[in-house]
């Protein structure tokens, strides 16, 4: 079962472009200064080429990365693994300079769109440093704090638009030879699109897929309105996951509307939540956005608070699962 799931630098400091690099030789120019940045909220990026130093040219006025810190989130013990990107210090380069360090990373090729937290591991001697993370023209500044043991460190979340080649940098102040940030790993984490599904006052829940985590390679949000589902859903090792908040607990009953075609129904689903796992066999709808309504069952909701529940394909028959728009669970009449 897989579930239940989840820089002010001195005037002196000065950052690179990231804006979508052009033509660009086999070394790029080193940078002097870069862009300022505005906070821009949802900003998608675009692919970049494979020629990916451009992103570190030089541009004109130092960005104020001051002081920026948020909550820490408290991670899972059992954070599931499917579509977490994983990149080790192999995949890192380190670029110092006179008034910064910089560490790069050129070799991401995203096999689909979706939002992700970023999650740093880093080890550091001395008592803080300010940082920025770019990716595209998305900004996460934070302050990591002293280390002696790798620490993990949410920086915050992106957005990748679409499939594509992508690069990425970290900055921050520059540090005496002997005391230096250690980067041990950078992790992008499947998070959702949409805020957590919240009860109604009947005591329904509507789980819709907008809200739901894709712990998957391939499955996918799809934003367009004609769509508004889990889609892409091409292997049954992917899966979506709901966490939501529960003020009355009690028996539910479990419908899922999904839409199948093409020949490629067949497949067996499984809802799971807690200890209960209901199943279901998927139809002909007459087509992947033809939304059929599935019931299944009943599921008990014994506590108040954080509740998970994840659509989780058993078996593929042909090229496609499903499509999923939405789980809803009514409560029974009392």
């Amino acid at each position: 079962m897989k579930l239940p799931t989840l820089l002010t630098l001195s005037a002196a400091l000065a950052l690179t472009s990231c804006d979508k690099p052009q033509e660009v030789a086999k070394e790029a120019p080193k940078p002097a200064e870069a862009p300022k940045v505005e906070k821009k909220a949802e900003t998608a990026v675009e692919p970049v080429g494979q020629n990916t130093d451009e992103i570190f040219k030089k541009a004109a006025n130092p960005v104020d990365v001051g002081a920026f810190g948020s909550d820490q989130p408290v991670e899972r013990a059992d954070l599931p693994k499917r579509g977490v990107i994983v990149f080790g210090k192999q995949d890192v380069e380190h670029d110092p300079r006179e008034h910064w360090e910089q560490w790069n990373w050129k070799s991401f090729k995203a096999k689909r769109g979706g939002r992700y937290h970023v999650r740093l591991t880093y080890t550091m001697p001395f008592a803080s440093t300010q940082t920025q993370f770019r990716f595209g023209q998305q900004a996460l500044k934070n302050t990591l704090q002293a280390a002696a043991q790798p620490a993990k460190h949410y920086l915050g979340e992106i957005y990748v638009e679409q499939p594509g080649d992508y690069v990425f940098a970290l900055f921050a102040p520059a540090s005496a030879a002997e005391k230096k940030v250690e980067i041990h790993e950078l992790a992008l984490i499947p998070a959702p699109e949409g805020p957590m599904s919240v009860q109604a006052a009947d005591g329904s829940i509507t789980l819709d897929a907008k809200t739901a985590t894709t712990w998957s390679e391939t499955m996918r949000y799809e934003p367009k309105p004609e769509k508004n589902c889990l889609g892409f859903w091409t292997s049954e090792e992917d899966f979506a996951e709901w966490e939501f908040e529960v003020a009355k607990p009690g028996k539910f009953n479990v419908s899922v509307f999904y839409g199948c075609g093409g020949g490629n129904h067949g497949s067996e689903v499984a809802v799971k939540s807690g200890r209960t796992e209901l199943k279901f066999t998927t139809e002909d709808t007459g087509g992947f956005q033809n939304w059929q309504e599935a019931k299944l069952g009943q599921l008990e909701i014994t506590q108040a608070g954080k509740t998970f529940l994840a659509v989780d394909p058993v078996t593929k028959v042909k090229a496609a699962v499903l499509d999923v728009q939405r789980v809803v669970l009514t409560p029974l009449a009392q």
